[in-house]
């Protein structure tokens, strides 16, 4: 079986054209999309091969999806044909049709729609980074870099008890979009005197968790150098390369704790532990916290494209546009 699908034919190369579609296997649901989301960041990190990301072309880019269950797999328990779903899934990608393991998927409930799901993957990658801070309340926190996680952590981080939750980018545009997520405050570290207006912030310690979204090596550097005392850093964002560092002056000497959050690779199967939560489980706090109107997605969306327009607007969004954030791809 065939179906329509973005793919990467060569670096940096991207079309519209048929992809396999074949029978779900033991333990995989097959969905037929109906809304995608562009995750730019890491999507352009693989299409365009930046280091720490080797893909293999021909490569179908995406995993951040939402549609229905159009088949069950062997072994597939809990879920039917026709329920609304979202998953992640790096065999998925922007297509009709897809095969995804079970276990990397959430019944979606009523009253969120297919949009919201579609940030379900990159909402859990958010959402797993901050568990593992282990915020406490009343403490403050930065999110670095403003894009889809870092407005993600932002908000996670805000609702966790973070007081001030703290956003950081040079992008006036995302600064603003941060503020309406609930940022107590949006700094440009781009602006001379930046560093003092966070240490007035945080009553002149310097933040007690730093949250990386930015995927730049040299990031984690300015992470521990304006984070407190005894803080933690967070590297959420995937870093695309390597930096010098310092772990003596950087780390050792403020009793920093570094903490490594890689997406859904990084959780557990089954069964949810404290601080390392199962895909699902975050999934349903995701939506949980969407119904009670704490958590908002839709100032990070700033485009809509049918899937006739996809090709396009995804090669320029990857070639050109550095600042964009949440495109949604309609499939049906």
């Amino acid at each position: 079986m065939k179906c329509k699908g973005l793919v990467a034919i060569d670096k940096g190369l991207v079309e519209m054209t048929e992809v396999e579609a074949p029978e779900p296997g033991s333990g995989e649901v097959r969905i037929r999309m109906a809304t995608t989301l562009v995750s730019t960041g890491t999507e352009r990190a693989w299409v365009m091969g930046y280091p720490n990301a080797v893909p293999t072309f021909p490569h179908v880019p995406g995993y951040c999806c939402a549609g229905w269950v159009d088949k069950c797999g062997e072994g597939v328990a809990g879920l039917a044909p026709g329920d609304r779903i979202a998953c992640y899934g790096l065999d998925v990608g922007h297509r009709e049709i897809g095969n995804v393991k079970a276990h990397w998927t959430a019944k979606v409930p009523d009253g969120v729609s297919f949009e919201q799901a579609a940030f379900t993957s990159l909402a859990q990658t958010s959402l797993q980074g901050v568990r593992k801070c282990r915020i406490e309340l009343g403490e403050s926190v930065v999110s670095l870099g403003l894009g889809i996680v870092g407005l993600l952590a932002l908000q996670f981080a805000h609702a966790n008890g973070a007081a001030p939750a703290i956003g950081i980018d040079r992008n006036a545009k995302r600064r603003d979009i941060a503020k309406r997520c609930g940022a107590a405050l949006a700094i440009d570290n781009g602006a001379g005197g930046w560093e003092k207006i966070l240490l007035d912030a945080t009553d002149g310690k310097g933040p007690a968790v730093v949250i990386d979204n930015t995927g730049v090596p040299a990031a984690t550097n300015a992470a521990c150098a304006m984070a407190a005392d005894y803080a933690r850093i967070c590297i959420l964002g995937c870093p695309r390369g390597t930096t010098d560092f310092n772990f003596y002056r950087d780390v050792q000497k403020k009793s920093i704790t570094v903490i490594g959050a890689h997406a859904v690779d990084s959780v557990p199967i089954g069964r949810s532990h404290p601080c390392h939560w199962t895909y699902l489980d975050d999934a349903r706090t995701y939506y949980r916290l969407l119904l009670d109107g704490r958590f908002t997605v839709e100032p990070i969306i700033d485009k809509r494209v049918d899937k006739a327009d996809s090709a396009k607007a995804y090669a320029d969004r990857l070639e050109n546009d550095f600042e964009s954030l949440g495109m949604l791809i309609k499939w049906e």
